[in-house]
């Protein structure tokens, strides 16, 4: 997967002490890939040292990285915004 990080990507890697080559790693086999309706951009739920993070990639960029917890992906799914396989 050939990806872009924004610089807002960048500085929420720096805050959540995550390398580059982990996302990419993790990335390979997300947890779950989830289509945004909303927002009309693809999110990849990986495991990063036993937590989860939604990674938001549109067009070649990811563009942010969240913590998030099986409850918000339920409530996403559940109100249509997310489409996840």
């Amino acid at each position: 997967m050939n990806l872009e990080f924004s610089k807002h990507a960048k500085d929420k890697m720096e805050l959540f002490e995550i390398k580059e080559e982990e996302i990419l790693k993790a990335l390979r086999k997300p947890k779950y890939v989830c289509e945004d309706n909303e927002k009309q951009s693809t999110v990849y739920l990986i495991d990063v040292g036993g937590k989860l993070f939604s990674i938001v990639v549109k067009e070649g960029m990811v563009i942010t990285i969240y913590r998030t917890d099986e409850k918000k992906l339920n409530s996403r799914i559940r109100s249509g915004r997310w489409n996840c396989y």
